[in-house]
């Protein structure tokens, strides 16, 4: 073989080796394409509600339901079984110290007397004709209570539904006898847990506001009391809204409905750091928030105080002006 067919064989060889390469190029073009990763050209980044840590005054005010009573009210209740004879008075009416208001019929403990105070005077024997003389003392001291008298200047504030001829039991509630000006403001179910004596609270009554003072909080509650008596709170207005409450809102009828609402400031911080509720997260025992700086997330250990107003007293852990990221 010469020189020049060999070279020629070899440029055929290699003409053929690439037009085999084109085709197969040719062939997969699609495939190879499919396969290319195209670049990320952004990022999905958290977003958060956050608040700002600051200083400031927090306060918890609390509505307590609450009734109205007289401070000083005396009941009467039927001293035996009798009817009643007569009614001179009606609920709410103003009464003078030694009215009469309800009589009870004594026919039967008349006829009683009577016939004691014959045995007595026929004894000789001066050791039984004392115990028979206790005995007339007594049916004679059942006889006068027959009659109920107004204990002092003031306002039937209860009164039992009765007719003249009702029969009445021993022990029946007849009647009682309050001091008007001595209403107050109170609850007994444990809704006032939180008042404290001395405290000043607002008050509102037939939707007409007042001011008083807590006389009576559980805070100064024996410890051997029932629950119920530890569960007691009272208000007393001030001299001047007990005034306006009696003269000018006819606090006698107010009393009768028995109806108030008791507004206290039960917790309150003043110009503290504090971030809201919701920022405060628990792990176990500990508490702590989580921070915000630029895109950065750290949780941080936090001591808090009271909370009040929907916000977080912070003790330490935080800074103010630090971003704390609440939660949803």
């Amino acid at each position: 073989m010469s020189v020049h067919s060999g070279i020629l064989k070899s440029a055929a060889l290699l003409s053929a080796g690439l037009l085999a390469a084109l085709t197969f190029s040719g062939c997969n073009s699609n495939a190879v394409e499919n396969e290319i990763v195209k670049p990320i050209t952004g990022e999905t980044k958290l977003s958060y509600k956050t608040a700002t840590a600051e200083y400031k005054t927090i306060e918890n005010e609390e509505k307590i339901p609450a009734e109205l009573a007289f401070g000083t009210t005396t009941e009467y209740n039927a001293p035996f079984d009798s009817k009643v004879k007569t009614i001179n008075v009606k609920k709410n009416q103003t009464v003078k110290k030694g009215d009469i208001l309800i009589t009870l019929d004594t026919t039967d403990l008349d006829f009683k007397i009577n016939e004691q105070q014959i045995k007595v005077s026929a004894m000789t024997d001066s050791i039984q004709r004392g115990y028979a003389q206790i005995e007339l003392d007594k049916l004679i001291e059942q006889r006068d209570s027959a009659i109920v008298t107004a204990p002092y200047d003031g306002v039937v504030d209860q009164i039992a539904y009765l007719i003249e001829g009702s029969n009445v039991s021993e022990g029946d509630m007849l009647c009682s006898v309050s001091v008007p000006d001595s209403i107050y403001v109170y609850n007994s179910q444990g809704a006032g847990k939180n008042l404290r004596f001395g405290m000043d609270v607002n008050l509102k009554i037939n939707d007409i506001e007042y001011t008083g003072t807590v006389i009576a909080a559980p805070d100064t509650a024996p410890s051997d009391v029932s629950k119920t008596a530890a569960n007691f709170c009272a208000v007393q207005l001030t001299d001047s809204d007990l005034d306006r409450l009696l003269n000018e809102n006819d606090g006698i009828t107010a009393a009768d409905a028995g109806w108030a609402t008791i507004y206290a400031i039960t917790t309150r911080r003043v110009n503290v750091l504090c971030v809201p509720e919701s920022a405060i997260k628990t792990e176990g025992t500990k508490k702590y928030c989580s921070i915000l700086q630029g895109e950065e997330k750290y949780d941080m250990p936090v001591e808090v105080g009271a909370t009040a107003g929907g916000y977080t007293e912070i003790m330490s852990g935080i800074n103010e002006g630090d971003t704390v990221i609440l939660t949803e």
